[in-house]
């Protein structure tokens, strides 16, 4: 089981023995409660996913992965949550972990339409989240690829969540240093050839050997915690865009800006912007925001893409921001 705590109470984990506290205290203890499932359409696609419930909960919180990531990834944040007293809802997206894929190669990140993503979310909502949820509000909090789906499911459905935390989400892909109207132009020419779910030539595969002083993290010791995880697991191994996936995620940052499908949204939205960030365009993150009634934009020092994957100096701000925010009454 996990203890909880209250927010102020809640600390990162020790870093310098992060990897045997990740073995031998969360990992059990997530264990102990976790239970997994999947979701089975008339396709006969599966989506994978997971939830915690705590005794008492103060509402219930779903886990929006990022790009090439799964709910494995988020075990961490999980445990937090938990500590604060939070029931805890992860999917793995279509093409992710341990969800079926629309594509044969593992390494490949693929779907045909970014409301996919956004289907399947509802799906769990409904058939998962609420069922285990009655009476506590919902909350979402989303990363990346997975702020965006959760970005355009706020937007289509502003009555579920009544907060929606957004760590660094992908309101606008940087697209290799190319302009988007030249992405869009070679996306466009791939899949009029046929080649729309062959992985982009900027992408290389799995890479076993990746540093850390490449990654989106600026914790050495979680990257490497979760970094030999996908070195061991193939279904964690996807770590390149299709060329649909890429025409997708352009083709959905008007919708996400648009003034009208802002002003639907009701929750109450905090946008969490690392220092720097190589993998999504911060400038468009403003914009967004600004454009929610009372949305607002917290900027965390010391850190990459991934702020989850911070080192504790900056992680201690981010939580203690996070939860406080999550902590606040809802009206």
């Amino acid at each position: 089981m996990v203890e909880t705590k209250s927010i102020t109470e809640i600390k990162p984990l020790d870093e310098e023995n992060y990897a045997d506290l990740m073995t031998t205290v969360v990992e059990p203890a997530l264990a102990s409660v976790r239970r997994d499932g999947y979701m089975t359409f008339e396709s006969g696609r599966k989506i994978h996913y997971e939830y915690y419930l705590c005794p008492n909960a103060r509402a219930s919180i779903v886990v929006s992965h990022g790009f090439t990531e799964s709910a494995e990834k988020f075990r961490e944040m999980d445990y937090y949550f938990l500590q604060a007293g939070y029931n805890v809802f992860a999917i793995d997206h279509r093409g992710h972990g341990y969800s079926d894929r629309e594509v044969e190669d593992n390494a490949v990140a693929h779907v045909e339409r970014f409301s996919g993503y956004v289907g399947d979310l509802n799906a769990y909502v409904e058939n998962v989240v609420k069922p285990h949820s009655e009476g506590l509000p919902l909350y979402i909090y989303a990363h990346s690829m997975g702020g965006a789906i959760a970005t355009l499911y706020i937007q289509q459905f502003p009555d579920v969540f009544k907060k929606a935390a957004l760590s660094a989400p992908m309101i606008s892909p940087q697209t290799a240093g190319f302009p988007h109207w030249v992405t869009r132009t070679m996306t466009t020419f791939f899949r009029l050839v046929g080649k729309g779910k062959q992985m982009v030539f900027t992408e290389k595969g799995f890479n076993p050997d990746a540093t850390y002083e490449t990654s989106h993290d600026t914790s050495k010791a979680r990257f490497d915690y979760y970094y030999n995880k996908r070195r061991n697991t193939t279904q964690y191994q996807t770590c390149g865009a299709s060329y649909n996936w890429v025409d997708q995620s352009l083709r959905i940052i008007p919708k996400m800006l648009d003034p009208k499908n802002c002003e639907r949204i009701t929750a109450k939205v905090m946008l969490f912007q690392p220092a720097e960030d190589a993998s999504v365009e911060m400038e468009p993150q403003v914009e967004f925001i600004s454009k929610v009634k009372g949305g607002r934009l917290v900027r965390i020092p010391n850190s990459r893409h991934e702020i989850y994957m911070s080192v504790n100096e900056a992680l201690e701000i981010y939580l203690k921001t996070l939860f406080a925010f999550l902590a606040e009454e809802d009206v």
